[in-house]
């Protein structure tokens, strides 16, 4: 969503307008989701922390027409709010949930091709898997959130480089992965014969 559409839902938010809110609900509980889970590793907990910061934007709604950046806002809402549950010790146990689903759009309909496109996808869903936990995070908000490695950083609370660093870090482990397993693979094959 461009910035000027976001700015424009947050403050039909402000002055009360339910479907505005509804679909401001709908654009960001999944990715706000995604960093509370980063933090929480629980399904259940990350869920009732991004529902605890929508449910005081509501109530608080009409005193926050001061917020000009309202995915900045977002963001590092949910953080605090995961940050609080970690320090009230609601935290317990790691729960396990892929965050990273790759979408690929299948160039035709043939099972060969799907099953391709579908061991691919996998493999490239382990390289992200395998990434160093804050490198993973750093490399999903690019590519699930599209968020700006400015933006990143203040979420994150980490610079501007190492946000940078994070991300050409990531691709550069994923390509080594699937090269490597790529290889294996072929190895494999070329003994069969």
């Amino acid at each position: 969503m461009e910035e000027k559409s976001v700015i424009s839902l947050f403050e039909k938010v402000v002055e009360g307008d339910e479907s505005a809110f509804r679909v401001f609900f709908e654009t960001y509980s999944r990715r706000l989701f995604h960093l509370a889970y980063y933090y929480l590793n629980s399904r259940e907990l990350a869920e009732e922390a991004v529902l605890d910061v929508f449910t005081v934007i509501w109530q608080k709604r009409e005193t926050l027409s001061h917020v000009k950046e309202p995915e900045h806002y977002l963001y590092v809402s949910v953080k605090n709010q995961a940050l609080h549950y970690i320090r009230r010790g609601y935290v317990q146990e790691k729960d396990t949930c892929s965050l990273y689903e790759i979408e690929l759009m299948p160039d035709s309909d043939s099972p060969e091709k799907k099953l391709l496109d579908e061991e691919y996808r996998d493999l490239v869903q382990q390289a992200i898997d395998s990434l160093p936990p804050k490198c993973k995070e750093v490399f999903r908000l690019v590519l699930s959130d599209k968020l700006k490695n400015k933006e990143i950083a203040d979420v994150l609370g980490i610079s501007e480089k190492t946000v940078n660093i994070h991300i050409a870090k990531a691709y550069q482990r994923i390509a080594q992965y699937v090269n490597r397993q790529y290889k294996l693979v072929r190895n494999r094959v070329l003994l069969l014969f």
